[in-house]
């Protein structure tokens, strides 16, 4: 693993190319801020992601900005698409537990199950290209259970 791996496996570095992609004009103090990290700290990783060759910066007045060149731009727009696909995988996980948790409640009900039972399978359905056929199966067939009795 190089150097350039090793810095956009941490965290601080892949914040730095975030917020400089989302960062109209961008500069180290700005920047130090968005990634609540302190200023000398903030200026070593741009340091490091200019010298990979993922960053350049260029001086106007008093003030140095830092712009993500192309390779930049792409590893940033691929942490970017990476942080998505897990805050949606999360999103899911706590949809999936939502659903166990109302078709426990289903299960020890009274009444009219097949009424309990409609909402939580159109859930399902829409959940069922988001995560695993196995979870999904096993959800659906406690449904079916529940409304047979």
């Amino acid at each position: 693993m190089d150097e350039t791996e090793r810095l956009l496996l941490k965290e601080k570095p892949c914040q730095a190319l975030l917020a400089i992609l989302e960062l109209d004009q961008a500069y180290a103090s700005l920047i130090s801020k968005r990634i609540d990290s302190t200023f000398a700290h903030t200026l070593r990783i741009l340091s490091q992601l200019e010298q990979a060759g993922l960053v350049s910066t260029r001086t106007e007045g008093r003030v140095r900005y830092v712009e993500l060149t192309g390779p930049g731009r792409r590893a940033a727009e691929a942490i970017r698409m990476l942080r998505d696909a897990i805050e949606d995988a999360s999103d899911v996980k706590k949809r999936i537990r939502r659903i166990q948790e109302l078709i426990d409640e289903a299960e020890r009900a009274q009444g009219d199950r097949e009424l309990l039972a409609g909402p939580l399978r159109r859930d399902l359905a829409l959940l069922r290209s988001r995560s695993s056929k196995a979870e999904i199966d096993l959800l659906e067939s406690r449904i079916r259970r529940i409304v047979s009795r």
